[in-house]
């Protein structure tokens, strides 16, 4: 059995290929807009997480430093060593930590903070402070006066703290990690998916 080889005319070949082509200008224009406008509300709600993000790091590092220094003192009440706290006044907390932060850069005298890089600790051992140098410093405020000043860089100092004692003598407190100048950085309020505030 044979079959009839049919042939096409060159009508319905043209045809096949012009819908092969691709997309027509117009289908293109409206695929770049709609792409900008998704480009354009993802910018808007993500552009705040870098600061964040960053904030939280701080964080985190900060509440490991005080564990660090609340095990050092309970070190020092255990062994009935207390007495002797008065040597860590400012001290470099990070030799407290069993592993310091990859953002710990080390202890230096007398350094430049321009030429350091930002998202960092470091120790000054010239005033015994430890320093974080922010980079995302938007909402970063030392509070002076009842006024916040916006800053990029806030220090911290190991502190023995000293009261005075039932009889009005001098006793031991304990031992702080405390800001050298009272700091406040705000969180960024967060849009979720829904629209709502965090």
């Amino acid at each position: 059995m044979t079959h009839p080889i049919r042939a096409h005319s060159p009508s319905t070949l043209s045809t096949s290929v012009t819908r092969q082509r691709g997309f027509s200008l117009f289908e293109m224009i409206v695929y770049i807009l709609a792409a900008s406008i998704l480009f354009s509300a993802a910018f808007n709600r993500y552009r705040d997480f870098p600061g964040e993000a960053e904030r939280a790091n701080f964080q985190a590092i900060l509440a490991q430093l005080n564990a660090a220094i609340n095990l050092q003192m309970m070190n020092a009440i255990a062994g009935g060593t207390f007495n002797q706290m008065g040597g860590l006044n400012g001290a470099n907390p990070m030799e407290f930590m069993l592993n310091t932060p990859s953002n710990y850069v080390g202890a230096f005298s007398g350094v430049d903070e321009s030429t350091l890089p930002r998202r960092i600790w470091y120790y000054n051992q010239g005033v015994g402070e430890l320093v974080y140098l922010a980079n995302d410093a938007s909402d970063l405020y030392l509070v002076q006066n009842g006024q916040r000043v916006p800053t990029s860089r806030i220090s911290f100092r190991v502190t023995n703290i000293v009261g005075r004692g039932q009889g009005g003598s001098l006793t031991w407190q304990g031992l702080v990690l405390a800001p050298v100048l009272p700091f406040e950085w705000q969180q960024v309020p967060l849009e979720l998916a829904s629209g709502a505030a965090q």
